[in-house]
């Protein structure tokens, strides 16, 4: 149970990280060891990296490692896009010697090969589009059109210009500093496609979220059914031992020894199940957050807005209540409160006004009619 054991830690630790990563920055875990734990990751080690940095190679070093950082998190440019294309040629280079050389199988024909490298195109190919569709850039020409769309709700948003782009900014827009534009009904900047998310290209964005979904899903599947042929085909499911009568009777093997048979054997394809496994659960729960978002008529920038709105009315609600000592009071009743003051806060909150019903929602996404208005207009 050793190597059992070591997976199991290997496989948890990797997977908290990444989501760590990922997902640490959201709103939804503000104040929570989540946030801090993303916080050590992303800025803590940055910063203790450029302090050693700073210290053993001195200032010169420094500012080469600034003009690279700025070029990496301040500017548009196509480090992820590379980083993702040579993530996927490196894995379908893997695939395609250790897996796809082992068909035909039984329940894995060879067509497999075919099938594989038509989803691999596909995303790529959302890559592109994602990367390349307006995503609902707001200029002088088109400024009054995107205004119509969506009305101020006077809290996450508010009637003002953009000093840059000198602008009326319209509402649910914001301006990215990485594009250096505004942007209709803006998600959120993506790195992996090297564009902002917005109005326009928020569909394929799902799309492409959903192919590679699909990419790993099928990878993992297609993963399982081949060790399942493989320890068929070497019958490596029993072994004979000593029974009580002398004699040899067929024992069923143990996990532990199976797996360590396959990583002796086949251990590249063992090591791409479990990488491709953790990439299908990550995606999973980013196209799940998004959809979520997306039902609820709320975008990924605003429920930071929203979050900050809640913590306003919660902070009112808690400074209209008079002080009491907490030497007072026992747990239950302090409990009793924050639970009170989380109702008073409610009451004062007011509604999504953008949320006009989950069907509404998705249509209004995934079938925008304003792009096609746009270009008439």
């Amino acid at each position: 149970m050793e190597i059992l054991t070591f997976l199991a830690f290997y496989i948890g630790g990797l997977s908290l990280f990444i989501f760590v990563s990922l997902f640490g920055d959201s709103s939804a875990f503000r104040s929570t060891p989540v946030h801090w734990l993303h916080w050590l990751f992303t800025k803590g080690c940055c910063q203790g990296f450029w302090w050693l940095v700073k210290t053993v190679c001195g200032r010169g070093a420094e500012t080469q490692l600034t003009y690279v950082s700025k070029y990496c998190c301040e500017q548009r440019n196509p480090v992820l896009q590379v980083f993702y294309a040579t993530l996927l040629g490196v894995s379908y280079y893997l695939y395609c010697r250790d897996v796809f050389s082992l068909l035909p199988l039984p329940y894995a024909p060879i067509w497999h090969q075919w099938t594989g490298a038509a989803v691999l195109g596909m995303c790529l190919l959302l890559m592109g589009i994602t990367s390349y569709v307006d995503p609902g850039v707001v200029t002088k020409d088109s400024e009054n059109f995107h205004c119509s769309l969506y009305a101020y709700d006077d809290v996450t948003n508010t009637q003002k210009d953009c000093e840059t782009c000198h602008i009326s900014r319209p509402a649910r827009s914001k301006h990215c500093r990485i594009c250096n534009r505004c942007i209709a009904r803006f998600d959120h900047h993506c790195g992996w496609v090297n564009n902002c998310i917005g109005l326009y290209n928020i569909r394929y964005f799902l799309a492409f979220l959903v192919a590679n979904l699909v990419l790993c899903l099928y990878a993992v599947l297609l993963l399982c059914i081949v060790l399942k042929g493989l320890l068929d085909k070497h019958h490596m499911w029993h072994e004979r031992r000593p029974w009580q009568t002398g004699g040899l009777a067929p024992m069923r093997r143990p996990a532990a020894r199976l797996l360590q048979w396959l990583l002796v054997y086949y251990s590249v394809p063992v090591m791409l199940l479990i990488f491709l496994s953790i990439g299908t659960l990550l995606i999973a729960c980013f196209l799940g957050y998004h959809c979520s978002l997306i039902v609820k008529g709320m975008t990924s920038y605003e429920t930071f807005k929203w979050q900050d709105y809640k913590d306003h009315c919660k902070a009112v609600a808690q400074d209209s209540r008079p002080a009491v000592s907490l030497n007072t009071w026992q747990l239950w009743a302090r409990w009793v409160e924050s639970q009170s003051v989380k109702k008073q806060a409610k009451q004062h909150m007011v509604l999504n006004i953008y949320n006009q019903g989950a069907w509404q929602n998705l249509s209004d996404v995934l079938f925008p009619k304003h792009a096609v208005v746009s270009k008439q207009d």
